[in-house]
């Protein structure tokens, strides 16, 4: 039986919804291609452009998860699990940083008459 917290009942379509939520809003690189694959002149092109699109997801799919396991194997797992998450957290504030402040510095020449 699914146990849920402390003073609630179990609600076993929880999982099933959220999965159902999930699948319906797709990431952004899905939509880019959903797009393409709309916009391309027939049926067949557009399988072709959803075809080209699961085969390049397909090996970051395979393999992400083998590179994981291979990384995560043998001593010290657990340091080497941290430091990755950290350089994960830093590559995705420097990013969420660069793109927060792109155009910032184009407009601020603009303002100061250097551009």
């Amino acid at each position: 039986p699914l146990e849920g917290a402390p003073g609630r009942s179990p609600r076993p379509f929880a999982a099933l919804g959220a999965g159902a939520l999930w699948a319906a809003w797709p990431c952004g690189l899905l939509q880019s291609a959903l797009l393409i694959a709309a916009l391309a002149g027939s049926a067949g092109s557009g399988a072709a452009a959803m075809a080209l699109f699961a085969l390049a997801s397909s090996a970051g799919l395979v393999l992400g998860p083998w590179a994981w396991r291979r990384w995560l194997a043998g001593p010290n797992a657990a340091v080497r699990e941290r430091a990755l998450a950290r350089l994960g957290g830093g590559m995705l504030a420097a990013a969420s940083g660069w793109s927060l402040t792109h155009d910032f510095w184009h407009r601020a020449a603009v303002w100061c008459g250097l551009a």
